[in-house]
């Protein structure tokens, strides 16, 4: 059972009724992603041996300030001769990594922090639609989501709900599975960031960059098609807003989004996505520059609920088979926001920066979940009708004063801010009937309609085998500082500390064929205590260059986590705290072209909620866990030549519960793969050759053998996915055409990408399969 998050003991216990805890398996769980290190390190290697022989390279300047639309650049407007989309512009040289993501005007190269971006041109050699497909890229990042929800992560050995939109953190009340079409990058700062974005998960954030408007205009679309009768349409407009009675150029806009339909290789859970992103910038003045966004996302479709394991391995059946049932309802998720980043340069050297975002999101669901396994009939799976639906609201705010001066030779960069965070959100689940189905030979049609149809009335009128209603709120409130100190233009020392007031509040009401109302759950609400906590987090770094091209830096973090809700005595309990120490390599090689990071950590998390009992998960917790997850972390990203393109990772991860009761102690927390990496190469053909035009290249993930559960019950296999893409672009009159295809999984693998526990079933009967082989055929337009 996870015990990182409010309320998913009483979803789980929901879902899964008693579990039934399997003898320990003494299986390996570690595999080493050789091929992916292998190649990584060959290519550093060449790299530093040119770098060494022209280290002095004029650093070129960058713009980080987060604020700023971006710029067309080189001028070249559509139809001009080698004109560039602006994911080319970027190309997979590491983009600078905007205040959204770090909040302080310094190059990350000279931060004592690991910070990894997914640029858009990766994202597109890729055909990465999702976050979840983006971030494999980056060391040390599995995905625990579906098809449906897509915001569940592990980093560094620790699940992850820290998903942010341009530095704003969008919490668990706002469900959703997150489309890159919007996006400029993926970026993952990693290691305890609560110093920076208030309570967090200690291994790490991830922030999605969104795309900006342009002052060159710039039109794409694309249509795409291909295996599990996927269609997906995508689109990218910007440019400058003629506006009578407005200065030309003062306003410029872009309207991004896509419409998917199919693609999913599970039986019945084909969805239907919509996303829409308009954003507009006002140059208010020539300082002072506003840009407003929104964004609306439907998706339509049935949650992937997963495959059970028996013994100690997922069982041997095709990748494709469902337990959902054919006449099930669409689940449906909604989710709507608007933000604003307001930027004031109040001179060359400092600046304001105001944020702000609002959101609102619901999902409803009606689905087949797991029980068990039948003690009476072999190989039957156990299933009833479960109806979730969740209701939230959003807000999140800061308030930043950068700036720079200079004292006796040394260099200061300032960072001076306040933040504010606020979600709260209404949840009912409920669980009725058994409609026992054979893992290896189906029958479907067996779950009457009305089963689905009246699941709904049955929550909301208590007359379901199981009810349970919630309500939460979350308010963070914090205050921080931070001082990144030069000297001598080469050591960096980093000095900061946040100071946090939070409260949580929350009400429960269940029912065990008794009595439960929503009534009751907010009533509850309201009497319950406050849980408030006031903490301060500390944050010290130091960043030495012996030469321009190499940095090596140290850290040490102490980070204010999540809360951990009230006691089943309505006690306020703890919440978790982090302590983290890193340190590492860092490298800009081949005049900069290649960046590299090569990472050591170690993160330690008390305050973990533990079961009383440790032969009974679903019994009273108390917070006198300890995690400790340490490791290494390798990411390149760059260019090799002029033609050849590489994104790398590697991680080494070794993650224990070090505290506990007893029933988990030892134990490695599920999703957690001791070793995996990827290496990923694209090249484009020059001018000069008979092949330009021609874009071509592919990569191998691979994820060491890995527990699925915190109870280290069962393992998912250690597997290796090789992917490839070509591209063929042409030039006619003002427009560009490229045709492109990608397929994924060419050796057609058998692979288990991770398992659910937030809202669909336990780890073991919830574990999601990967696709097998899977062609993309696209064709896109600009202009």
């Amino acid at each position: 059972m996870n015990n990182d998050e409010r309320a998913s003991s009483a979803r789980h216990a929901a879902l899964v009724g008693t579990t039934k805890a399997l003898r320990k398996s003494g299986l390996s769980a570690s595999i080493l992603a050789s091929l992916a290190l292998g190649v990584s390190t060959f290519a550093l290697r060449a790299a530093a041996q040119e770098a060494h022989a022209g280290a002095d390279v004029a650093l070129q300047p960058i713009d980080v300030s987060g604020g700023t639309p971006a710029s067309a650049g080189s001028g070249e407007g559509a139809g001009a001769p080698g004109w560039q989309s602006p994911s080319e512009k970027m190309g997979y040289s590491a983009p600078p990594i905007l205040t959204t993501t770090t909040k302080i005007n310094v190059p990350t190269f000279d931060l004592p922090i690991a910070v990894q971006s997914v640029p858009e041109q990766v994202i597109v050699d890729q055909n990465a639609i999702t976050i979840q497909d983006a971030l494999q890229n980056v060391s040390g990042v599995q995905s625990n989501n579906n098809n449906i929800e897509g915001y569940v992560f592990n980093i560094r050995g620790f699940n992850s709900f820290n998903v942010l939109r341009d530095g704003l953190l969008i919490g668990v009340a706002i469900p959703q599975a997150y489309d890159t079409a919007n996006l400029q990058s993926v970026d993952v700062l990693k290691g305890p960031a609560s110093f920076i974005f208030g309570r967090a998960d200690p291994g790490g954030v991830i922030n999605m960059v969104t795309k900006k408007p342009l002052d060159t205009p710039y039109y794409s679309v694309e249509q795409q098609m291909g295996s599990f009768n996927m269609l997906r349409s995508v689109w990218d407009l910007t440019g400058p807003a003629q506006i009578q009675g407005i200065t030309e150029g003062a306003v410029s806009y872009r309207f991004s989004g896509a419409y998917q339909d199919g693609g999913q290789w599970v039986d019945f859970t084909n969805t239907r996505k919509l996303l829409l992103s308009p954003a507009i910038t006002f140059k208010l003045t020539p300082s002072t520059i506003l840009t407003v966004e929104g964004q609306y996302t439907r998706e339509d479709g049935r949650s992937d609920v997963g495959q059970p394991a028996l013994g100690a391995y997922p069982a041997n059946i095709p990748v494709t088979r469902s337990f959902l049932e054919p006449n099930e309802p669409l689940d449906t998720v909604r989710s709507s926001l608007i933000s604003y980043n307001l930027r004031h340069e109040i001179n060359n050297d400092w600046a304001i920066t105001n944020r702000f975002l609002a959101a609102r999101g619901v999902i409803e669901k009606t689905d087949m979940t797991a029980n068990d396994m039948s003690t009476t009939s072999w190989f039957t799976l156990d299933q009833g009708v479960t109806y979730q639906k969740l209701t939230g609201t959003n807000y999140s705010a800061n308030l930043d004063l950068t700036g720079k001066f200079f004292v006796a030779g040394s260099r200061h960069d300032i960072l001076i801010g306040t933040d504010y965070f606020y979600q709260y959100y209404n949840y009912v689940l409920s669980g009725d009937g058994n409609y026992p189905i054979n893992i290896y030979n189906p029958t479907y049609g067996t779950v009457p309609y009305y089963a689905f149809a009246t699941a709904a009335a049955k929550a909301w009128t208590n007359t379901a085998g199981f009810t349970m209603f919630s309500c939460s709120q979350q308010r963070d409130l914090g205050v921080y500082g931070q001082d990144s100190i030069t000297l001598f233009d080469n050591l960096h020392i980093l000095i900061g500390g946040r100071y946090d007031l939070a409260d949580v509040r929350s009400g429960n009401s269940t029912n065990y064929n008794g009595s439960a109302t929503f009534g009751e759950a907010y009533e509850r609400f309201n009497t319950n205590p406050l849980q408030h906590n006031q903490f301060l987090s500390p944050r010290y770094g130091v960043n030495y260059q012996p030469v321009p091209w190499i940095a090596f830096y140290g850290s040490y973090t102490k980070s204010f986590g999540q809360p951990n809700g009230i006691s089943d005595n309505n006690e306020p309990l703890p919440p978790e705290i982090a302590e983290g120490w890193e340190g590492g390599v860092k490298t800009e090689l081949l005049d900069k072209r290649l960046t590299t990071t090569l990472a050591f950590f170690t993160i330690t998390k008390s305050n973990v909620l533990t079961p009383v009992d440790p032969n009974d998960p679903y019994s009273p917790s108390r917070p006198i866990g300890l995690v400790r997850s340490q490791g290494v972390e390798l990411d390149a990203l760059g260019k090799l030549t002029g033609e050849l393109s590489v994104i790398g990772s590697y991680s080494h991860i070794d993650a224990k519960v070090i505290k506990d009761n007893g029933g988990l102690l030892g134990h490695t927390p599920a999703s957690v793969a001791p070793n995996s990496g990827s290496v990923f190469l694209a090249y484009e053909f020059a001018p000069d050759n008979i092949l330009h035009g021609w874009r071509a290249g592919g990569g191998v993930y691979a994820v060491g053998q890995r527990w699925g559960d915190d109870q280290n019950d069962f393992v998912l296999p250690a597997y290796a996915r090789l992917d490839a893409f070509a591209a063929y672009k042409a030039t006619f009159g003002p427009t560009r055409w490229t045709g492109q295809i990608n397929i994924q999984n060419i050796a057609n693998t058998t692979y288990y990408t991770g398992t659910d526990f937030w809202y669909n079933n336990s780890p073991r009967f919830g574990i999601h399969t990967g696709a097998p082989r899977a062609i993309t055929v696209s064709l896109k337009v600009e202009y």
